[in-house]
C-alpha cells in the first residue's frame, strides 16, 4: 500500500467502504446512513475543516502585517538646522535659509527665498522697449504713426536664484506633515562670482568713461553720461551684496568711482530741457515733470537758457469737471488731458509725439483738480524721460 500512487489509494478506500457498506449498515447514533450518502458526507466535513483552517492562516497573516516595525513606528529625530543651528555650517563660512511648507518644492523655494533676504536689491541693466503710438498732423492732414523708444534703464529686481545656492538637507515632520528645507550658499564661491561681475561692470564702466571724455557733442556727451550712472548704480548694488558675504572686504575699485560720477552728472547738467507749458498753466504737471527728469540727471526749466534749448518738451494741457452721473453722489470729478512733443531744438526734429490724459475725484472741486494734475503731471514725467533718453541712446 505504501508504494500506491494518491488516486490509487483513493479508488481502493472507496471499493473498501462500499464492500464493509454492502454488507452491513453503519450507524451513527441510532440512524443507519446508506453509503451513497455517507461518502459524500465526509468529503464535505474534510473540505469545510480545511477552508476553515486556511481562512484562520490568512488572517493571522494579515494581522501580523499590520502590526508596525521598529523601523516604521520610529519618528527621524528632529534636526538641530530646523530651528536654525547646525555645526556642519558655521555662519563663518555659510549663509544658511531655512523654511517650511506642506510641500517639498516650495519650501525648497522658501529656504532660498531666506537667504535671497539678507541681500540687497541687485540692479540689473535692461533694455526696455517702450512703443507710443500717437497722430501728427502736417498741411491739414492727419496720418497714425507708431514710434518705439529703446531706452536703458537701471530696474530693481529681487534675488529670488542666487548663484550657488544649494539645498543640503530635508526633513518631515511626522506629527504636522510638514517639509522643512535647509539652504546654503558658501561664502567663498559666491563671493568669488560677485568679484568675477564686478571686474567686468568696472571693465565697462572705465570704457563708457573713456567715451564720455572723448564726446564733443552735448547729446552724445549725455548719452554717455547716462549709461555710466547705471552702471554705478549697478556696481553699488554688488558692492553691497559683497560687503553681506565678507563684511571686512575692502572692494577696491581699480579706477575713480567718484571722477566718474562727477563726470556724468556734470554732462547731464550741461544738456538744456526746456518744458514749455502751452493752453493751460499747470504748476503741478510742471513740478512732475522736472522731478521725473532730475531722476535721470536732467535739470530741466520752464524757460530755454540764453543758449538756447537742446531739447524741448512741448506741453499742451486741459482740465474740466466732470458730472457724477449718480446724482446722489457727493464726489466731485475732474479730468486732465495732454497732448506732448517732444524736439530736438537743434534742428526743429521731433522725435516724439503722445497723448496721456487723468482722472481724478474728490469731496471738493478744487482738490478734485489737484488731484488730477497731480496725476497727469507722474504720467508725463515717466513718458517723458523715458523719450529722452531712448533718443539720448541713439545719438
Amino acid at each position: 500500500m505504501a508504494d500506491l500512487k494518491t488516486g490509487e489509494f483513493t479508488t481502493e478506500a472507496q471499493r473498501e467502504m462500499s464492500k464493509i457498506s454492502s454488507e452491513q449498515n453503519l450507524r451513527i447514533g441510532t440512524t443507519s446512513l446508506p453509503p451513497s450518502i455517507l461518502f459524500p458526507l465526509c468529503v464535505s466535513v474534510v473540505k469545510f475543516f480545511s477552508f476553515l483552517f486556511c481562512a484562520v492562516l490568512l488572517s493571522a497573516c494579515a494581522s501580523a502585517a499590520k502590526k508596525p516595525g521598529p523601523a516604521a513606528a520610529a519618528q527621524t529625530p528632529r534636526p538641530a538646522w530646523v530651528d536654525g543651528a547646525d555645526a556642519g555650517y558655521p555662519r563663518g563660512r555659510f549663509l544658511t535659509g531655512v523654511s517650511s511648507a506642506d510641500d517639498l518644492a516650495a519650501a525648497k523655494d522658501r529656504a532660498r527665498g531666506e537667504i535671497s533676504k539678507v541681500f540687497s536689491t541687485q540692479i540689473t541693466l535692461n533694455t526696455a522697449v517702450a512703443a507710443a503710438e500717437s497722430t501728427s498732423e502736417a498741411q491739414g492732414k492727419t496720418s497714425a504713426f507708431s514710434s518705439q523708444n529703446v531706452t536703458q534703464n537701471v530696474r530693481a529686481v529681487s534675488q529670488k536664484n542666487l548663484e550657488g545656492v544649494e539645498i543640503a538637507a530635508t526633513w518631515r515632520d511626522g506629527a504636522s506633515g510638514q517639509y522643512y528645507a535647509l539652504a546654503v550658499l558658501e561664502r567663498a564661491k559666491a563671493l568669488a562670482a560677485l568679484d568675477q561681475k564686478v571686474l567686468e561692470l568696472d571693465a565697462q564702466g572705465r570704457d563708457t568713461a573713456a567715451q564720455l571724455a572723448a564726446a564733443a557733442e552735448k547729446l552724445q556727451k549725455a548719452k554717455h553720461a547716462l549709461k555710466l550712472l547705471a552702471l554705478l548704480k549697478t556696481r553699488e548694488a554688488l558692492t553691497a551684496d559683497r560687503r553681506v558675504l565678507n563684511p571686512g572686504a575692502a572692494g577696491e575699485a581699480g579706477w575713480d568711482l567718484n571722477a566718474a560720477r562727477r563726470g556724468a552728472a556734470k554732462a547731464l547738467a550741461a544738456l538744456d530741457v526746456a518744458l514749455i507749458m502751452s493752453k493751460e498753466d499747470s504748476a503741478p504737471v510742471a513740478a512732475a515733470v522736472i522731478k521725473a527728469l532730475n531722476g535721470l540727471g536732467i535739470e530741466a526749466k520752464t524757460a530755454a537758457g540764453p543758449g538756447g534749448a537742446d531739447i524741448a518738451a512741448d506741453c499742451a494741457v486741459e482740465f474740466s469737471a466732470v458730472p457724477d452721473t449718480d446724482e446722489r453722489s457727493r464726489w466731485r470729478w475732474h479730468r486732465g488731458a495732454a497732448a506732448v512733443a517732444l524736439k530736438d531744438a537743434r534742428t526743429s526734429k521731433v522725435f516724439l509725439n503722445f497723448d496721456a490724459a487723468a482722472k481724478e475725484a474728490s469731496a471738493t472741486a478744487p482738490e478734485a483738480r489737484l488731484k488730477t494734475e497731480n496725476a497727469l503731471g507722474k504720467k508725463l514725467g515717466a513718458e517723458i524721460s523715458r523719450g529722452i533718453a531712448g533718443y539720448l541712446e541713439k545719438q
